[in-house]
């Protein structure tokens, strides 16, 4: 394989990693330990959450330098093990430039849950989280279906029609705080905080905040803040539609006791 050629796969392995969810650090090291194992001279790396900076001696005196963006996605763990696992084979020698290229064309190819897993998950998540916040089991059953709801709405509305994150994270928390409105007012579940909180929780972006943790930890300050910034926004909108249908329904109905 070209150096050129290289030069492209250690790019690619980066975005792949990166755009999978993958930590600034692992995307660091996998594309240094891969541009030496491979034999690109002078390769420097440098990478933020959204973006790649890649640079090295290609083809004898050419100096070659390459700027990827990568939008912010929702995190691909069985993408970021595969990485994981490809970057440790590489290190130790064991895959040619050639046999790595078309193991990360593989990983690239890996497909997350289908949609009724995706909302099947939700609705359990959401019922389990209404349990351990003290819910019965009533509050846990309207959760578990506020959860069905919730996915439901996100994977066959908001992504058909590519609805922005921002007003999918306000429309669909604010779905989900309507239906635990109207079971309360029912009578079928006694307690609607404990009904709302466990069923907005699917949306909560806890591995967002914690990679944005780890990322200032690590003295990464750039790429913390980029998550940490979409974290708080992500959780910002929860809280804009839980607190307009609350606030909405309060006036309606004169007073919610929670």
């Amino acid at each position: 394989m070209r150096e050129k050629e290289i030069f492209d796969l250690v790019l690619l392995l980066g975005e792949t990693m990166l755009s999978s969810g993958g930590e600034i650090f692992r995307t660091n090291e996998l594309m240094s330990g891969a541009a030496r194992r491979f034999g690109l001279r002078q390769c420097s790396v440098f990478t933020i959450a959204n973006g790649i900076f890649l640079s090295a001696v290609v083809e004898g005196e050419h100096y070659s330098c390459q700027v990827r963006h990568i939008p912010l996605h929702s995190i691909h763990l069985a993408q970021v093990e595969a990485m994981n696992d490809l970057s440790r084979r590489i290190a130790a020698g064991a895959l040619t430039p050639e046999e790595a290229h078309r193991e990360v064309l593989r990983i690239r190819d890996i497909r997350g849950a289908g949609p009724l897993a995706q909302t099947l998950a939700s609705g359990v998540g959401a019922g389990c989280f209404c349990f351990l916040f003290g819910g019965c089991l009533r509050d846990c059953a309207m959760a578990f279906l506020a959860g069905l709801l919730l996915y439901a709405f996100l994977l066959g509305v908001c992504s058909r029609f590519s609805v922005r994150k921002v007003m999918s994270n306000i429309l669909s928390s604010a779905l989900v705080t309507l239906f635990c409105c109207l079971m309360f007012r029912l009578g079928v579940g006694p307690h609607l905080d404990k009904m709302i909180i466990g069923s907005i929780f699917p949306l909560v972006p806890g591995v967002a905040l914690t990679i944005a943790v780890r990322n200032f930890m690590e003295n990464d300050y750039i790429a913390g803040l980029v998550r940490l910034t979409d974290a708080v926004l992500v959780a910002g909108c929860i809280a804009v539609g839980v607190g307009s249908v609350l606030t909405v329904w309060n006036h309606v109905l004169g007073g919610i006791a929670l």
